[in-house]
């Protein structure tokens, strides 16, 4: 997986605020988690590493990825400037996210050491699911290839089969039956 854009503060997971400030978030689990406000974009940058650390996201996701540890990345980082109890009540609420996610990924884990059977069972079906589907695909591009090279050759025609130009087109083999200006023939 490619590593995620860094925003124009150079740090992922890191943004300014109006106010001057620079805010970290993280996304886990689908949802964004949002990790405090912060006086520096270092600061901020830290506190996204932890979090990533937490994860147990790969290095080159990271911020700094010459931090070697959790331990480590929690020993440089500081703590968020909450200025007010809606913004504390937000950290506590994206620390208790953090933490869900974070037993739930360990669970996860410990449930595909446990049961290696199921994991490769979900393994064989994705990949007949992408087999089936390229597949498909590539029986599409064959059958528009071929329908390309009929028209081409004027084999094949753009109208359907119950299209009604093909009853005025065979059945007008003189002018006088070619519908006039003034006649109503829808095309």
């Amino acid at each position: 997986m490619a590593p995620r854009r860094r925003s124009n503060t150079g740090f992922i997971g890191v943004r300014l605020r109006p106010a001057g400030h620079f805010a970290a978030e993280i996304t886990a689990g689908g949802t964004r988690v949002w990790l405090g406000t912060f006086y520096t974009k270092e600061a901020a940058a830290r506190a996204y590493d932890v979090a990533a650390w937490r994860f147990g996201r790969p290095r080159h996701e990271m911020n700094f990825p010459e931090v070697r540890s959790l331990t480590e990345a929690q020993s440089l980082s500081t703590e968020p400037l909450l200025r007010s109890q809606g913004e504390a009540r937000r950290y506590r609420s994206g620390q208790r996210r953090i933490d869900t996610t974070e037993a739930d990924e360990q669970f996860m884990a410990q449930w595909r050491r446990d049961h290696p059977g199921a994991v490769e069972a979900e393994r064989a079906f994705w990949k007949e699911k992408q087999t089936y589907r390229r597949e498909r695909r590539a029986g599409k591009r064959q059958r528009r290839a071929e329908y390309e090279a009929e028209y081409a050759k004027g084999e094949a025609s753009t109208w359907g089969e119950n299209d009604e130009r093909w009853l005025w087109n065979l059945s007008s083999t003189a002018s006088e039956d070619t519908p006039s200006e003034d006649e109503d023939f829808d095309f």
